[in-house]
């Protein structure tokens, strides 16, 4: 039995764990373990932002009581993230949609910097397409072009852009080799070392601090995607090196439509925002100069997704109340519980070493297509996994020892779907429990017996 002290009937709504869903065998609870996509708001933080409502009003815009309040508590925000992540004093935090938004945001900032990006093979395609697309862009020029030529434009942007983003891969373990990082930043000028501190398929942390300090050694940034570890882990950008943090609300128990980027006020004054147009700027001219300041505010165009950022501020002080050692020793638990039973059944394909065990756990059963399992565990069992390729494709098709996609390519141009290679994936957090676990073997059971 599990004698941690969380439970997840004090964190999250009745309504939000009793859901109930319609199965072949009647109606049941719902299970997620669909976590790694997204997660449920904590029942504290839909409390929190139903309150922030009622005095809800236009940040930074208003002279009114309610505009008063809700910028104050909007900025509040960043200093509550900023100590999360024990970011520097002075730091930016920039608010956006999601980590996609935030790399993004980073990528058009430093598509302005001589120097090229490494990005490792197990990233999220947020956290590589982004600098192709903005490189490309850059390396382009100031041509402008017809309608018609658009298509052959789009594709010297993926050429010139994919010549900019080197890609450092994993070893036979799946892990980071130090030695191959650094032979790429000493053998090309790197402006900036993209790194996930938590891979989404195989749960893989890598060893930040040290590949932060490889990245420093050869005068390259260090930017991290925390979106699958903050939640989990413990994460400090001072200790770990880290000059760039990425995450996103819905992934920490804040769907409310927020993500952040933590930088430099240092790096990024120096920079046009990466979107414009009113709220950020104090003054426009007759001539249409527009004049700004140097400030984060700078880059906080139009009215901002406050509700978002509070979100995100509210859960993460309920993280840090419960304590992330007792996070992890809880989800440890579950996930172990998990590992065990699927990798004792030996028609189920385990991908997750045992050293590298978090939150997620990947797998298929031999034989069957991995979407069509996963469309079972939902219409017979009333559990939710995500199955597919999670925007990770390189790594499943390491994963799955792929060496020759034509026949894929082929059939994705003819509008087929059914040969891209995917994996199940059941991902755990703080609203699941041992009943949870339970349902999922029990299911995985009869369907492989």
């Amino acid at each position: 039995m599990l004698r941690n002290k969380i439970n997840p009937k004090k964190l999250f709504s009745k309504q939000i764990l009793n859901y109930q869903v319609k199965t072949k065998r009647g109606l049941v609870n719902y299970v997620n373990l669909d976590n790694a996509a997204t997660t449920p708001p904590f029942l504290e933080v839909e409390n929190e932002v139903r309150k922030y409502l009622i005095g809800y009003g236009s940040v930074h815009r208003g002279a009114g009581t309610k505009s008063k309040i809700s910028t104050d508590i909007y900025e509040r925000s960043r200093e509550v993230i900023k100590d999360y992540v024990n970011a520097k004093t002075d730091d930016y935090v920039l608010y956006s949609g999601n980590t996609t938004g935030g790399i993004n945001m980073a990528a058009y900032f430093f598509s302005f910097l001589s120097g090229k990006i490494m990005v490792s093979t197990v990233e999220h395609s947020s956290s590589w397409l982004p600098w192709i697309k903005v490189e490309g862009v850059k390396l382009l020029g100031e041509k402008q072009n017809s309608l018609n030529e658009m298509e052959e434009i789009n594709n010297q942007i993926q050429k010139f852009g994919s010549s900019q983003v080197i890609q450092y891969d994993v070893n036979e373990n799946f892990e980071f080799d130090l030695s191959d990082i650094g032979r790429g930043l000493k053998q090309n000028k790197i402006k900036v070392l993209v790194l996930t501190a938590s891979s989404n398929i195989t749960g893989y942390c890598p060893d930040i601090k040290s590949i932060g300090e490889l990245a420093h050694k050869y005068g390259a940034y260090f930017l991290v995607d925390a979106c699958q570890f903050l939640q989990h882990h413990e994460i400090d950008m001072q200790k770990m090196g880290i000059d760039f943090l990425v995450a996103s609300g819905h992934k920490l128990y804040a769907p409310y439509g927020g993500g952040f980027l933590v930088g430099s006020k240092k790096f990024l004054d120096e920079f046009l925002p990466y979107q414009i147009g009113g709220g950020n700027l104090p003054y426009i001219t007759e001539q249409g100069e527009f004049l700004r300041f140097k400030n984060q505010m700078a880059h906080d165009p139009g009215t901002p997704n406050a509700v978002g950022a509070i979100a995100m501020m509210y859960a993460l002080e309920i993280i840090e109340k419960i304590g992330l050692k007792n996070v992890e020793d809880y989800e440890r638990k579950l996930a172990e519980k998990l590992f065990y039973y699927l990798s004792k059944n030996s028609k189920v394909e385990l991908y997750v070493r045992k050293e590298h065990l978090s939150t997620v756990l990947p797998f298929n059963i031999k034989g069957k297509d991995s979407i069509k399992i996963a469309e079972i565990l939902n219409s017979d069992y009333g559990i939710g996994v995500r199955a597919g390729s999670f925007c990770v494709y390189q790594v499943v098709r390491k994963l799955l020892k792929i060496t020759d996609e034509k026949n894929i390519i082929e059939s994705v141009k003819r509008g087929e779907l059914e040969k891209v290679p995917g994996l199940i994936r059941a991902s755990i957090s703080l609203c699941n429990n041992e009943k949870d676990i339970e349902r999922i073997i029990t299911a995985i059971n009869e369907l492989t017996k």
